[in-house]
């Protein structure tokens, strides 16, 4: 592994404990919706379906508030970036940055995006013979919430498929550039060049992370209370 313990490198923030909680919140929530679906325990599953919401609706409207690489604006990069990017890879270099890089974007639009799919159809689903159902499902008819159910498990197959990849990529950046991305989500720091590390991003207060957790859990539980 590349050493960074000398006097080159500083310990720099990259990631505010809002992202952090919402990754492995993510994380978990989803292991729950899979295992749920397999043991058929369709109660948990779609409680698990519904804290997800929640922390997609915290996720984006932090991507507006939160810190300067939380933003959404944050994920996307000038087409230049992600040539320049993938000359990169053979490298075995760790490529230093305090966001994700062009593809890591590409990857987390991509599994947010796959994720939003699978939660919408599963809120508004209903099997064949109309026993289990989504919170939403009676507002669809028979035969719009019977295809949202296709669209839910087809999608679990992509879903699988996205996170398969992105175990993938984060053992190549370990064991082949030797750097390690899991570290720094969980203790939100990661050792930086002193010339890098000037350009830290500017992270947010932590009570604004909490009011607007609190903000989009009020919401997103009235809603269901509501109309669910």
């Amino acid at each position: 592994m590349t050493k960074h313990d000398d006097a080159n490198y500083v310990s720099t923030k990259v990631w505010d404990l809002p992202v952090r909680v919402f990754h492995w919140s993510l994380a978990a929530l989803v292991v729950v919706m899979f295992v749920s679906a397999k043991l058929e325990n369709f109660d948990v599953h779609i409680l698990a379906g519904k804290g997800i919401t929640i922390i997609l609706f915290t996720r984006l409207v932090w991507g507006f508030v939160g810190s300067t690489n939380a933003r959404l604006s944050a994920l996307f990069f000038q087409p230049r970036a992600y040539i320049d990017h993938i000359m990169t890879l053979p490298d075995r270099e760790p490529g230093y940055g305090v966001r994700h890089s062009p593809v890591g974007s590409l990857a987390v639009i991509a599994i947010l995006l796959v994720i939003v799919v699978q939660v919408s159809t599963g809120l508004v689903a209903s099997d064949i013979d109309g026993l289990v159902e989504g919170p939403f499902a009676y507002y669809l008819s028979y035969d719009a919430s019977r295809w949202a159910t296709d669209i839910h498990l087809t999608n679990e197959t992509l879903l699988l498929v996205l996170i398969t990849l992105h175990l993938a990529a984060n053992a190549f950046y370990y064991f082949y550039k030797k750097d390690n991305l899991v570290r720094p989500m969980i203790t939100g720091s990661r050792p930086m060049p002193k010339e890098m590390s000037s350009d830290k991003p500017k992270i947010a207060p932590l009570w604004k992370g909490a009011a607007t957790f609190l903000f989009a859990a009020t919401v997103m539980t009235w809603i269901f209370f509501q109309y669910g």
